[in-house]
C-alpha cells in the first residue's frame, strides 16, 4: 500500500462583529414573518408558487408529473448557497463529491460517472448540468459556477434523455439565471467574509447590474470574485511547514443581451467566463514514505498532525471555462420555436507531486522498506502534470412546446 489519504471538509467559523453577509441593493425590504408564525396568529398563509421549465415550458412545480426539486432565488439567498454543494445539502438523492474548488462530481440517486477519484474521469457524465439551456457538464469535473443572480435551481431526478440528451442517465440539474429586463434599471451587490477553523480568512464579492437600453433591448451583467481560505499544512523535505497550501480563488462573470425587435421574436446572446486557481489540494496524509527521513530512528515513521500532508513539489490546479451561446425564440401563436446554439471551451491544468508513487516502486526491490535505500533513489522528484482541453463545436437544438403558452427557454 502506497499510503492512506483522506479528504476533510473545511469547518467554517463566522468572524465576530462583522461576520456574515452584507447585502447591498436598490431597496431594503423588511423581513416577513414565517408561515408558522402567521399560522399561530390565525392569519392566512400564502405559499409562494414556484414556476419551472423542466418540460421546456413555464408551468407550476406541482403540475410537473415527475420527481423534481426547485429552489427559488429567495431560498438560495436565505441558505447562503454560493455553489452546487450548498444547494445539494437540502435536496434528497443528490450528493456532491467535492475534491476542491472547481472539482465537484455530482451523483443523483447514487449514480455517478463511475470512479470518484481525482483526475480519473468516467467515460461520460451521468448527471447533466445545464446553465439555462446550454449543457456545461463534462466527463471530468462539473464547473463550479457561482450561483449569484439565479432565478432558481431545478433538480430533475431520473433519466432525462428525451429532453436533455446524453449524459442525463440519473437526472439533470439546471441553473436558471436572471434574464435581462427591459422594464427598468436595477442592481445588487453582496459581500461575505468567513474563516476556516485552523486556517485562513476568505471572502466573496458579487454584483449584478441590469440596464434597460430601450423598450426592445436590455443588458444584464454579473461579476464575482471568491477567495478560498487554505487549511492544509504541507511538511517540506527539510522539516519546515508550508501553511495553508490549499488556498485559491475564483473569478468570473456573465453578460447577456436581450434584443426583442418584435413581440414575437427575441434574441439573447450571452458570454460566460470563469477561472479557478488553487495552490494545493484538500488532502490529509496518514502515511507517506518520503516523510520517513524526518522520523527519528529506529521508528522511521513520521507522525502527521491533523490537516497535514507531505509535499516535495508545489502542486497546482487551474480551470478556465468559456461559454458563448445564443437563444432565439419566435412565437407563431399556437407554438413557440426556440433554438439554442452554444460553444464551450474549457482548459484544465492539474499538477501533482507523484514522488511517493514512483518512489514506492524504484525504492524497493521486493520488500516495503524504503528506509533501507538512499533518498536519491526513492526521492526522485516526479511531477505529474495533466493538462486537458475540451472544446465543443456549436450545438443547435430546437423544439416546439405544447400550445400551453410560450417557452421561457
Amino acid at each position: 500500500m502506497l499510503g492512506i489519504v483522506s479528504t476533510r471538509r473545511n469547518h467554517v467559523r463566522r468572524l465576530p462583529a462583522f461576520a456574515g453577509t452584507l447585502l447591498l441593493g436598490t431597496a431594503l425590504v423588511p423581513l416577513a414573518p414565517s408561515p408558522a408564525a402567521l399560522a399561530q396568529e390565525g392569519q392566512p398563509v400564502m405559499l409562494e408558487e414556484v414556476i419551472v421549465t423542466a418540460r421546456k415550458r413555464a408551468e407550476a412545480l406541482e403540475d410537473v408529473p415527475f420527481s423534481i426539486n426547485a429552489l427559488s432565488a429567495n431560498q438560495i439567498q436565505e441558505r447562503g448557497a454560493v455553489n452546487l454543494e450548498d444547494v445539494a445539502r437540502n435536496i434528497p438523492s443528490v450528493t456532491i463529491q467535492n475534491l476542491g474548488p472547481g472539482q465537484s462530481q455530482v451523483a443523483i440517486r447514487g449514480i455517478s460517472a463511475g470512479q470518484i477519484v481525482r483526475d480519473q474521469p468516467g467515460v461520460k457524465e451521468q448527471v447533466g448540468v445545464y446553465l439555462d439551456e446550454s449543457v456545461i457538464s463534462l466527463s471530468l469535473f462539473t464547473p463550479d459556477l457561482d450561483l449569484y443572480d439565479l432565478e432558481r435551481v431545478e433538480v430533475l431526478r431520473g433519466p432525462q434523455g428525451t429532453l436533455y440528451g446524453s449524459g442525463s442517465l440519473s437526472g439533470t440539474i439546471r441553473y436558471i439565471t436572471g434574464k435581462p429586463d427591459t422594464s427598468g434599471n436595477s442592481g445588487s451587490a453582496e459581500l461575505d467574509v468567513n474563516m476556516v477553523e485552523k486556517g485562513e480568512v476568505g471572502y466573496g464579492a458579487r454584483g449584478m447590474a441590469n440596464v434597460a437600453i430601450s423598450e426592445q433591448a436590455a443588458l444584464r451583467a454579473v461579476a464575482y470574485h471568491t477567495a478560498y481560505p487554505g487549511f492544509i499544512n504541507a511538511v517540506q523535505p527539510d522539516g519546515s511547514i508550508d501553511k495553508d497550501v490549499n488556498d485559491g480563488e475564483r473569478t468570473g462573470g456573465r453578460v447577456s443581451l436581450l434584443f426583442q425587435p418584435t413581440e414575437a421574436l427575441s434574441l439573447t446572446p450571452r458570454v460566460v467566463y470563469q477561472k479557478v486557481e488553487a495552490d494545493g489540494f484538500n488532502r490529509q496524509d496518514i502515511f507517506n514514505i518520503l516523510a520517513n527521513d524526518l522520523a527519528p530512528a529506529p521508528d522511521r515513521l513520521f507522525q502527521f498532525d491533523e490537516l497535514q500532508q507531505y509535499r516535495q513539489l508545489e502542486e497546482k490546479f487551474e480551470d478556465e471555462f468559456y461559454l458563448v451561446d445564443l437563444t432565439a425564440s419566435y412565437d407563431f401563436g399556437p407554438v413557440v420555436l426556440t433554438s439554442i446554439t452554444s460553444y464551450t471551451d474549457r482548459q484544465i491544468l492539474v499538477r501533482r507531486d507523484a514522488t511517493q508513487l514512483t518512489g514506492s516502486i524504484t525504492g524497493q526491490p521486493g520488500s516495503f522498506d524504503p528506509a533501507g535505500f538512499p533518498r536519491s533513489i526513492y526521492g526522485i522528484s516526479s511531477p505529474w502534470t495533466t493538462p486537458r482541453t475540451w472544446r465543443s463545436s456549436p450545438r443547435r437544438r430546437g423544439w416546439r412546446p405544447a400550445a400551453t403558452g410560450p417557452s421561457s427557454g
